[in-house]
């Protein structure tokens, strides 16, 4: 308990010191605000009224039963961008810090445990995720229709994100953090525009926040069970790296 509790303080002071998560957050909000002022919505049409009935009928069966893609607004876009490009960057890079300056191998050499050095950095990021997501929520007017489900879909994908980001700083290949945070960070972008794409990464638990936060009254279970789905996979590759419970450094 002593070592997550010092490793959490020293983490969350290397965040206040070198704010990178809060940064990304402040520059993601202000692009996404410029977007929506210079951007006019785009302009509503009545399929109904040019579209004939006989046609609408069967092309909306075929529609329910598919993989539809959810185009989010400005702000729901970058909360996406945020949760998966920023958090996945920044933990690995925090990580790779860690060893850099051997704070890792001293770590190791105090007998501290991967599980506790997981648990405390994954405490102390998603504290600073959480408040940048209630000026997210707040920005994009999800705290005021759909607080509690907004806060529970950005903390559990931000808590995934956070994982995959220090399980690959751990890894023997840190270098795949910044091109596995792009892919995460604009992935539902890009299967807005491509519905193959979009249907491939259906089960991942970046699309299944980009889901939710589209239309936050009908987020169910399912969305949940997915996003623990790939916390369970990214754990099962912790352990199986760390089988003998020590640091490979």
């Amino acid at each position: 308990m002593n070592n997550i509790k010092a490793i959490f303080i020293k983490q969350l002071t290397s965040q206040l010191k070198v704010p990178s998560i809060i940064i990304q957050g402040i520059m993601f909000l202000v692009i996404a605000g410029a977007m929506m002022f210079f951007m006019t919505p785009d302009e509503e049409h009545d399929c109904d009224y040019c579209v004939p009935a006989y046609v609408c009928a069967p092309c909306e069966y075929e529609e329910s039963n598919r993989f539809q893609i959810r185009v989010l607004s400005g702000l729901g876009i970058f909360t996406v961008i945020f949760i998966g490009l920023a958090l996945v960057g920044s933990s690995s890079a925090l990580v790779a810090e860690d060893k850099s300056t051997t704070n890792l191998r001293f770590m190791a050499m105090a007998d501290v445990r991967p599980y506790q050095y997981l648990i405390a950095t994954v405490g102390a990021i998603i504290i600073v995720v959480a408040g940048m997501l209630i000026f997210y929520g707040l920005f994009g007017g999800y705290l005021r229709s759909n607080p509690l489900e907004f806060m529970a879909v950005g903390i559990a994908g931000g808590l995934v994100s956070i994982m995959l980001g220090i399980v690959i700083g751990l890894s023997k290949y840190p270098v795949l953090g910044m091109p596995v945070s792009i892919i995460l960070g604009l992935g539902p972008t890009i299967g807005n525009f491509n519905e193959a794409f979009a249907n491939a990464t259906r089960f991942t638990f970046i699309q299944q926040v980009n889901l939710a936060l589209y239309d936050l009254n009908a987020v169910t279970a399912t969305n949940f069970l997915i996003i623990g789905a790939n916390a369970a996979v990214i754990l099962a590759v912790f352990a199986l790296m760390h089988r003998r419970n020590r640091f490979n450094v």
